[in-house]
């Protein structure tokens, strides 16, 4: 249950700074009643420009970071959010 308290606090964090967002992946399945587990949450964003301002300063709340090569830590910046395919995140 850790996990998912996790993930609750990262949605309302999203919800409370009106990030425009909808949950995929496993999280949605469980959402939705799935008995599995996840260790991940996976949201597509609307890419609208205020809507990437928003995420971003969510994203630098959180402390957010390409996982890629986490020793670099590389944050997120709105023109990356902007752009195609997955965005592999962590947080402190």
């Amino acid at each position: 249950m850790e996990n998912l308290s996790n993930f609750i606090g990262i949605l309302k964090v999203l919800v409370e700074h009106n990030v425009d967002f909808i949950v995929v992946g496993g999280l949605g399945a469980v959402l939705h009643g799935a008995p599995i587990m996840t260790f991940d949450l996976d949201i597509v964003h609307s890419q609208e420009d205020k809507n990437l301002d928003r995420l971003v300063n969510v994203l630098r709340k959180l402390e957010a970071y390409y996982r890629e090569q986490p020793e670099r830590r590389l944050k997120p910046k709105k023109n990356h959010l902007n752009s195609p395919g997955h965005h592999l995140l962590m947080k402190n």
